[in-house]
């Protein structure tokens, strides 16, 4: 047969760019995934919805001890009804670079200026602590003095909630109680200290907690170790979970000391995450197993992660991961 006068058909060009960005749902979403829209807060222009960050920590040699992620994301009810995002995350290491110090906190929703709470809860606290511990002491994370720092962390939270209090016109915000001032201004938090010196191929971690933010490791397997009391998990849930600064906890609260391996991950949160997390054997508890058994290939992604859509919770969510990278 003769084709000399068929027409040749005209290659289509490759695409110039491929990806494509879809949220990431956990079983049911919920209606409201589909359907808020999100709206500003008129008094929070400079709150953004979400901040993230994806950094390695390197050795003297250039060499990568470990991989860290960090996100914070608006909730949907914050979204919807045009309220900031009140929880908030630090984290930084020491000067000698021996310690990665990380702070979460969760502002308490009640409280108008709660955000600024948290702000002061996760950085100042970090702060604090990253300087305390390379100063010219004897302090390293086994004698720290938490009580101090969760004094000196309500103090400040304190002072800025009269401060703000009385720029708004409140004339009582100086003599008011600490108890009045916390009705406005409130946040838990969870502080980690992490020795970024292995020990056995494993990385030692302080951990101390006011209120129901939680830590959790990742071990091999995708299993979730709670680090604290999971939250709603019976009666024995440690009696500073109810509490939040500037309110100090009815007793001390008393640090937790556990390892983090390679192959496994030290993760923070607040409860945005922990809530649907539950004890970690649930659908949430596999999704992130999954996505988090190595560390996501940035902090956008690992923002996504967190931001999946899960019917009835629409807190804001808030986490900091830690992976240690194998040691030659």
């Amino acid at each position: 047969m003769d084709t000399s006068t068929e027409a040749v058909p005209t290659p289509v060009p490759e695409p110039e760019w491929r990806g494509r960005s879809e949220p990431f749902q956990v079983g049911d979403p919920g209606r409201a995934a589909s359907l808020v829209v999100p709206i500003p807060d008129p008094d929070g222009w400079d709150r953004r919805d979400t901040v993230l960050d994806g950094v390695a920590l390197m050795d003297g040699a250039k060499k990568p001890i470990a991989e860290v992620r960090a996100a914070s994301v608006r909730g949907l009810s914050h979204r919807a009804y045009g309220t900031v995002r009140q929880d908030e995350y630090s984290f930084r290491r020491t000067t000698d670079g021996r310690y990665l110090v990380i702070g979460v906190a969760d502002g308490v929703s009640a409280g108008k200026l709660s955000h600024k709470a948290a702000i002061v809860a996760a950085r100042k606290g970090a702060e604090l602590i990253a300087k305390a511990l390379t100063a010219p002491n004897d302090l390293t994370p086994d004698n720290f003095p938490w009580p101090d720092l969760v004094h000196a962390v309500a103090g400040r939270i304190e002072r800025l909630g009269r401060e703000r209090l009385a720029a708004m016109g409140n004339a009582d915000a100086q003599t008011m109680s600490v108890r009045d001032v916390a009705a406005h201004i409130a946040s838990t938090v969870l502080y980690a200290v992490v020795d970024l010196t292995p020990v056995g191929g494993a990385h030692v971690v302080h951990l101390l907690a006011v209120g129901d933010t939680s830590a959790w490791v990742l071990r091999e397997g995708g299993r979730w170790e709670p680090q604290n009391a999971v939250k709603n998990d019976g009666a024995e849930l440690h009696s500073s979970s109810v509490h939040a600064l500037p309110l100090p906890p009815v007793t001390d609260p008393k640090p937790v000391r556990t390892t983090v391996a390679a192959g496994e991950a030290l993760v923070l949160m607040t409860d945005g995450i922990g809530d649907p997390l539950g004890h970690g054997t649930g659908a949430v508890g596999r999704f992130l197993a999954d996505v988090w058994a190595k560390p996501p290939a940035s902090g956008l992604e690992f923002a996504a992660h967190i931001g999946f859509a899960r019917k009835s919770f629409d807190d804001d969510r808030t986490a900091v991961a830690f992976w240690p990278v194998p040691r030659a």
